[in-house]
Order: structure tokens, then sequence, then C-alpha cells
């Protein structure tokens, strides 16, 4: 019996110890790393909480709040809108930023030992508030390693080696925590567009669809015209990105400069369903100076890069779908083609293509389709003239190759007219500009012969 009672007695012992460990034992430990934690926690609050942030350096002082829909604004110095990003940046980093060792404790020696650490004079002072806490830390010398930094927080006064990086503070200024977007629309809600230069006066309007605005966009002023999907898209997007890299605030400076400024080079006004957004451009005053953008008196004058003002479309053509021919290849039910040596029609049935005079022969389907459709997508690279006065000197009456397109109605919709050749360029018109244009030369290498059509 003695051997079993000693089994039951170990296995009693063992029972107790495991007890002990999951009632007592691990229930310590888990408490005294909680506690670890928040003691190596430098602020014990989320950065989410944060509504008011002064951010004081040797030379300034920002204060900025968060309203109750998160968004940031600065009412100090100026009123301006606030970079979430920016400002969200600072704060995460002072949450992540844990405490490495508490330098020194004793009062009696800390202002001692503040000037040491960069501490009597910090270079940025941070004051921070949430519905349940206010703190105030200072920040000063690089540590040891290039990724800490001394610190010392008002509700303690303890001089504290942190894991902040100094590369997330010292840098940071007004400007820093400006929000830099000029224009606030949604793109794909867009309608219409209105751009105005001294000259002329270009309106877009986005086709409607059952459930909203579709990618298409035509002109309705100066005339009525398809536009350049992709085109009108990256004119947006440039518009939607617009970023200041300088702001003029006071009333006086911004009366003072656009005395200086004149008129603008070029307005946009982009409309939503919801308002129009308005820019005004205005060009360097200097050259290698930047360039200016107003939205309104009341918002500052926004400095911009001059390149991103020189790259906005001016002119119509810019915007315009630039394909000469005027049809799409669905449309074309006879295609005749003629150059200086050669000459014959395509005829195209349910997609598919036959010769004039030899319908009974198999075609290269693949090679006629291939030209149809470079030839209705060759676009217009150069504009030479807004009408067709003078086609002769561009050696265009009559053209040295001719093609047009006829629909299944008979009705001649398509027509493109190649002339001289100028420098990997040939002069061109066609049904679908309204003009004399340069389109790349490299059309005319593609026109194939029947022989070559003919699939043998």
């Amino acid at each position: 019996m003695t051997p079993y009672r000693t089994t039951l007695l170990l296995a009693v012992i063992f029972a107790g110890l495991g007890v002990y460990v999951y009632t007592i034992d691990v229930p310590t430990m888990e408490h005294d790393a909680i506690q670890q934690t928040e003691a190596q926690r430098l602020l014990p609050f989320d950065y989410r909480d944060v509504t008011h942030l002064a951010y004081a350096t040797r030379t300034e002082r920002i204060r900025m709040s968060r309203d109750e829909r998160n968004r940031w604004r600065i009412v100090e110095p100026v009123e301006a809108r606030g970079d979430a990003r920016e400002i969200e940046s600072v704060l995460r980093a002072l949450e992540i930023g844990k405490i490495s060792r508490v330098v020194q404790e004793e009062e009696t020696e800390k202002g001692m030992i503040t000037e040491q650490y960069g501490l009597k004079s910090p270079y940025v002072i941070i004051d921070l508030t949430t519905p349940e806490y206010t703190e105030s830390l200072a920040l000063g010398n690089t540590g040891p390693l290039s990724s800490t930094l001394y610190a010392q927080r008002e509700s303690d006064q303890k001089i504290l080696l942190t894991t902040l990086m100094v590369g997330d503070f010292r840098t940071k200024s007004l400007e820093t925590f400006r929000l830099k977007d000029i224009l606030f629309f949604d793109r794909t809600g867009v309608e219409r567009i209105q751009l105005q230069t001294p000259g002329q006066t270009i309106t877009l309007q986005r086709g409607a669809g059952f459930h909203g605005p579709v990618p298409g966009w035509n002109f309705t002023s100066p005339v009525n015209a398809p536009a350049d999907k992709t085109a009108v898209g990256i004119l947006l997007m440039t518009l939607k990105d617009l970023m200041a890299t300088g702001f003029i605030d006071s009333l006086a400076e911004k009366e003072a400069l656009l005395k200086k400024l004149g008129t603008p080079s070029l307005t946009a006004t982009v409309h939503t369903k919801q308002r129009g957004h308005h820019v005004a451009f205005f060009e360097p005053l200097a050259p290698d100076e930047e360039a200016y953008a107003v939205t309104s008196l009341r918002e500052p004058i926004y400095r911009i890069p001059a390149h991103v003002s020189q790259k906005l479309p001016r002119e119509m053509f810019h915007l315009q779908d630039k394909r000469l021919f005027g049809m799409g290849v669905g449309e074309i039910a006879l295609l005749t083609v003629r150059t200086d040596d050669l000459r014959y029609t395509l005829i195209q049935q349910h997609g598919e293509w036959y010769l004039e005079g030899k319908e009974a022969e198999p075609i290269d389907q693949q090679q006629v389709k291939l030209f149809v459709s470079r030839l209705v997508d060759l676009p217009a690279e150069l504009s030479v003239s807004e009408t067709n006065n003078n086609p002769d000197q561009y050696g265009l009456t009559p053209p040295a190759t001719e093609i047009t397109g006829i629909d299944q109605k008979g009705r001649p919709l398509g027509h493109l007219a190649l002339g001289t050749r100028e420098k990997g360029l040939v002069y061109a018109t066609g049904a679908g500009l309204p003009g004399i244009y340069q389109a790349r030369s490299l059309i005319l290498g593609q026109i194939p012969s029947p022989e070559t059509l003919l699939d043998h």
C-alpha cells in the first residue's frame, strides 16, 4: 500500500501547485507585466483622444484643436485648416514612445542637470489635452543613441530617456501642420468644368447616366464637340491634387500682391452637384519664382510650383478628342482608300472584312483590322490652323492620301486627308476635327495594298 500512498500524495501536491500557479502566480505575473508596460508608456492616453494640441518651438507657438467630426484646425498664430496627417503623425509618435529609464528623480539636482540634457531651454514643448488628461512634455537633446531623446513631463518633473526620434519633432513648423490641399472635391462627382483665359472661355459637360455622371465629356462652348476623357481626367486629377508650398495670409499682403499679379492666366471652376470649386492661377512675378493660386478673398493666397500652373490646358485643342477620322470601327460599312499608287474599297459585314470586287476571296482579317483600328484612332499631334484655309501649302489640294468611311445609311461620316511629310509628321485634315493638324507620318507606311490583304 505504501507505493500507492506515495503516488497519491505526490498527485495531491502537484494538483495544489497547479492551482497555485493558475490562480495566484500567473495573474500576479500578468498584473506585473501590465504595470511594467504602463510604467514604460510616455503618455497614459490614446492619441485619438487628444482634442487640443499646442506645439511651441523657440521661434513660434502653434495651437490646434479637433472638432467633433475629427477635423483639425489651427487657431494660433493664424486661423487655418490643419493637416490631420501631419498632426496625428506627431501624436502617434508620442503614443508609441516609451521610457527607457528615469535619468534623475532627486528634486534638488534637477535644476543642475536640465541644461545638460537640453531641457533648460527645450527645442519644443508639446501641450496635450484630452477629456480626462492634461500633460505638457518638453523635448531636449538626443540621447546616447540617435533613436532616443531626453524629455521631461510637467506632471512629475522627471527627466526621462525616451525612445522618441528627433526627426519626428525637430523639423516641424506652422507650415508643416497647415493643410496644403487647395481644392476639395470628388472627381467622380464632377458634372461641369469651366476654363477661362484672357482670350477664351471653355465649358465641358459630363454625360449623364441613369445612376449619375458617366466617363464621357463634351464641349458645350466655344463649340459642341467630343472631349478627350483621358485629358479631362488628367486635368481633374491635377486640380484635385493641387498643393500649396506656401501661404500669404494677411489682408494687407494679399491686396499688395494681387495688384502686382494683375489678371489671372487661367481660371478654373469645377462644378459638382453640391457647389462650384473655383481657383484662379497667376504667373510668377519673376523667372525661377513660384506661381500663385487664389480660391477666394477669405482664403490665403497660395504659392504653388510654377510648372504645375504651366502644364494646365489653356486651349481647347489640349482637351479635345484628337482622333481625326471621325468614325468608330463598328460604324464603318465601306472604307475607300486612295493614294498615288493605290485605290481600293473595303466592305465590312458583321465584323468581317471583304475586298470590293473580290468578295469571294478571303483576306487577312487580322491585318485589315489592325489597319482600320490605327486609322480610326489616329490623333492630331499639333494644331496648325483652326480653319482649312490655304490647304495647298500643306500638300492637301489634292492630298497625297485620302481615306473615306461610309456608314450603313450611305453617309460619308469618316474622312482623313494626308499631305506633305515634315520631320516625322504629316499634315492632315479629318472629319473628327475642324482645321489643319500634323499627325504621325507612321500611318503612311501602315496602309496595306490589296495584294498584301489577300490571304493566299
